[in-house]
């Protein structure tokens, strides 16, 4: 059975949750929540001693663990790319979203993204941006409590993983989800079981009343880490600082039940400024609400909304009375277990965390030892299938060479009939037999069976060269080639050129000189006839273009037409000394 844990760390809260068995069927194991002193020397010791006690007390599995932190810390941005590929969009994201977000330097922030919609190519972003200084000091604070966490994720998207695992988002209305923290609430509309916008309001259940401002004043309250000199993050949504978190002055009774009021009104402002504003396809059905209760809260209305209690619990899971402040750590533990999840990760760049090598040693070791034993069978098998290749190279030289010349001692004659000086010299030294199976001890089979065919290929070469059939020495072009292939044209084309008739032909070869290639010159006289010599001449123009269109021609020699004497028996033209040059080289082969 699968045991997963999810914490949420905020500012002066956490809360731990601990899940059996899958994404479907599951049940919290161990919860705890508990405080973070920010107080004393050393607040950041102090709060990793209490995460320590914690997840010591709950037995948390620590190679399932993930983490949720404050959303306040985070800026949300929407943003439209021409694209939907994942990769592509993460290689391009900081550079798309960097002017939106002037407040910070791209490079010291955390960019992550949630794929909202899309429409053919374009795909709508909601963008988050955390500062790298808050995401470490909560892992520095993970590190020091003993705790590795494998992902990061904020409180909205955490809240939404919950509310997607108990099916309250439905495709058929819209929702607004609600996580009020200690000193922000993180507001998500969600459309058809997607999410349309996420911000984060400064006010929270700890957030100083104006009367309590002036004691913190005086006497100000020490943030988690500020002790180790980091500055207090950003507001996320208008880049202003944000107030106190916490009250360290004790209010009376009154001054806390206005300080309440102010905050509920204040957050049922902005939830009414988002409703108002909101652009959904579905009706926006509810409002569920979780994290630190207030009064005045649950219950009520938002502009006819009806405002709930986030219960993303199943019935006798083991969870508490009041269990809205465990949703957002059921929701990284959900995950976790592989349940719903907006894949969202802050775990990126250079804070991924050092233990990463120490969880991958042994499945590494593992791997590259039977990755080795594979190897050393492999190299086995490839050595045998070596052997045997050698062996039929040796048989193949040892016939290779009885074929050539032959073995006197068994009675076989070669196929060398007139020995060849080096070839039989070298075969009399190196011969394969059963004394001399190596052969030339400085070439192996296949090179020996190599220079055997270069010294037998040396000797055909001096053989084609006696016999003049080398290729060297060209023969002449035929004139009679070059006849044959221009009488063909005509007989091809003889539609064409209507009647004529061929008085005279000759062909002569023509040696090429200066550079210049053989050529053969086939001189024709001819006659076209017609109605009129017109017709007649309309024959003779479709001539030149037909023999240039062959590629044996390089050249024509076109003579001017005659007519025929008016006592002549018929009409038509004649032509005298039409001249072809002819490269038989680039002509059929005959």
């Amino acid at each position: 059975m699968a045991r997963t844990c999810g914490i949420r760390i905020g500012p002066r809260r956490f809360e731990i949750v601990v899940l059996d068995g899958g994404p479907k069927k599951h049940r919290i194991a161990a919860f705890k929540t508990g405080e973070l002193p920010t107080g004393g020397d050393e607040p950041l010791a102090a709060a990793a001693q209490a995460l320590r006690d914690a997840a010591k007390e709950l037995a948390i599995p620590v190679d399932a663990t993930s983490i949720a932190i404050d959303a306040g810390m985070a800026a949300f941005r929407t943003l439209k790319l021409p694209f939907s590929d994942r990769e592509k969009i993460e290689e391009v994201l900081k550079f798309e979203v960097e002017s939106q977000l002037p407040q910070w330097d791209i490079g010291d922030v955390i960019i992550d993204f949630i794929p909202m919609d899309q429409v053919g190519d374009e795909t709508n972003l909601l963008v988050t941006a955390v500062p790298k200084t808050d995401l470490k000091r909560v892992l520095d604070l993970c590190s020091k409590a003993g705790i590795e966490p494998l992902e990061a994720d904020l409180e909205s998207t955490a809240m939404v993983n919950a509310a997607l695992g108990a099916d309250v988002c439905r495709v058929d209305d819209a929702q607004i989800l609600l996580h009020v923290g200690e000193s922000s609430t993180s507001v998500v509309v969600v459309d058809g079981g997607k999410v349309r916008s996420m911000r984060a309001i400064h006010v929270g259940a700890f957030v100083a009343a104006p009367e309590a401002e002036k004691a913190a004043a005086e006497k100000p309250a020490e943030k988690l880490g500020e002790k180790l000199g980091d500055a207090p993050a950003p507001d996320a949504a208008a880049g202003e600082a944000s107030k106190p978190d916490a009250v360290s002055v004790a209010l009376d009774p009154e001054a806390e039940a206005r300080r309440l009021v102010n905050v509920v009104s204040r957050i049922k402002r902005e939830l009414g400024r988002t409703i108002s504003g909101s652009r959904t396809a579905n009706t926006i059905s509810a409002i569920y609400v979780c994290g630190y209760p207030l009064p005045e809260l649950v219950g009520t209305t938002v502009m006819d909304v009806p405002v709930y209690e986030l219960d993303v619990f199943e019935e006798d899971s083991g969870q508490p009375a009041s269990a809205a402040s465990l949703v957002v750590a059921y929701g990284v533990a959900l995950r976790q277990l592989g349940g719903p999840s907006l894949q969202t990760s802050l775990r990126r760049d250079e804070l991924k965390f050092t233990g990463t090598l120490e969880r991958v040693e042994l499945p590494l070791a593992i791997a590259a030892l039977l990755l080795a034993t594979l190897a050393g069978i492999f190299c086995m098998f490839e050595f045998m299938q070596l052997r045997g290749r050698e062996r039929d190279v040796k048989a193949w030289r040892a016939s290779s060479e009885n074929f050539l010349a032959g073995d006197p001692a068994k009675g076989h004659a070669g196929n060398l009939s007139q020995p060849l000086t080096d070839l039989d010299n070298y075969l009399k030294k190196y011969k394969y037999d059963d004394q001399n199976q190596d052969g030339d001890p400085e070439r192996n089979d296949l090179e020996q069976m190599q220079f055997e065919h270069m010294l037998l290929g040396r000797e055909v070469k001096k053989l084609e060269n006696q016999l003049g059939t080398s290729g060297e020495v060209t023969m002449p072009q035929s004139a009679l080639q070059a006849s044959t292939l221009v009488l063909g044209v005509f007989d091809a084309n003889k539609d064409k050129f209507g009647r004529f008739s061929i008085r005279m032909l000759d062909a002569t070869y023509v040696q090429g000189t200066s550079g210049r290639v053989d050529t053969v010159k086939v001189v024709l006289d001819l006659s076209f006839f017609g109605e009129t010599a017109v017709d007649a001449t309309v024959g003779y123009d479709q001539l030149e273009p037909t023999l240039r269109a062959q590629p044996w021609v390089t050249d024509i020699e076109k003579r001017g037409s005659k007519e025929f004497d008016e006592k002549a028996p018929a009409k038509g033209v004649s032509i005298q000394q039409f001249t072809i040059i002819c490269d038989l080289t680039k002509g059929p082969k005959p």
